[in-house]
């Protein structure tokens, strides 16, 4: 694994939504989202497409985490399971890959409210190729 290829700072649609990356490592990831108006409604509740993008966001950086620097990824399929209203801030959002073969990954994670209740669950799976984002493949 190349420590260059292990995001620091999410993406700029991450950004918006107020997403920080707190910590990777081979094959995890942790980041935090604070409790903004922008992604709740009425009610204070945070809408279900942030918590889904905390997530996707999460296990991605996961699977990023455990390939190596001539390999890029991207998400296949994701499902997410709402426990309960996130009300409470900070959210964390926990990934981890739980198998990885050469071109596909699974990984699951969850997200905790700012008292450490989980309220999404999921699990995905990721293609994994050679080259890199901007399209140049590497050499075999």
């Amino acid at each position: 694994m190349s420590m260059e290829r292990t995001p620091t700072s999410p993406t700029p649609y991450s950004a918006h939504l107020g997403i920080e990356i707190v910590e990777t490592g081979d094959g995890t990831a942790l980041l935090r989202l604070p409790l903004l108006e922008h992604i709740c409604n009425r009610r204070g509740v945070v809408h279900g497409g942030a918590l889904a993008s905390l997530l996707d966001s999460a296990l991605g950086t996961a699977v990023i985490s455990s390939i190596d620097h001539e390999e890029w990824c991207g998400t296949l399929q994701l499902s997410v399971q709402y426990n309960d209203p996130a009300r409470r801030g900070p959210l964390v959002g926990v990934g981890r890959v739980v198998r990885r073969g050469r071109h596909v990954a699974f990984a699951e994670g969850e997200v905790t409210d700012g008292e450490g209740q989980i309220v999404a669950r999921a699990h995905g799976t990721w293609v994994i190729w050679p080259g890199h984002p901007d399209g140049e493949a590497t050499s075999s």
